[in-house]
């Protein structure tokens, strides 16, 4: 019986030891949202797209995958520059810190943007 007690005990703490490192991860993390502006530059829709950290950790080597991307008007390349293919670096591989975020400029079509990439940077 105690070796049952024993075992049981080892199993709850285990659980809970999972539960706690579980709970520090982050679930999206990264959120990127897009709004359109009342301006037009060429006949091409102004957007504003933002790429925020929803997490209480830092975003380390934020990629997203944005396929045809193709701006109207200068992008800030500080913000958001293209690293191969369709694969874009956020925020020149600096970090995003929690709860803030980068955003950039375009015009053109709503952007069907994804997270290629990123690491949590949980302490």
């Amino acid at each position: 019986m105690a070796a049952f007690i024993n075992v049981l005990a080892l199993v709850l703490c285990l659980a809970l030891f999972y539960e706690g490192i579980e709970s520090f991860g982050c679930n999206p993390g990264i959120v990127i949202s897009q709004a359109k502006l009342n301006e037009t530059i060429n006949g091409q829709q102004i957007w504003n797209a933002t790429v925020e950290n929803t997490c209480d950790c830092v975003q380390l080597d934020v990629k997203l995958s944005i396929p045809n991307f193709d701006s109207a008007v200068k992008v800030n390349t500080t913000v958001i520059s293209k690293s191969h293919d369709d694969i874009y670096d956020v925020n020149g591989g600096l970090p995003i810190y929690p709860h803030s975020g980068v955003f950039f400029t375009y015009a053109g079509q709503n952007l069907n943007v994804t997270i290629n990439d990123h690491t949590d940077a949980c302490s």
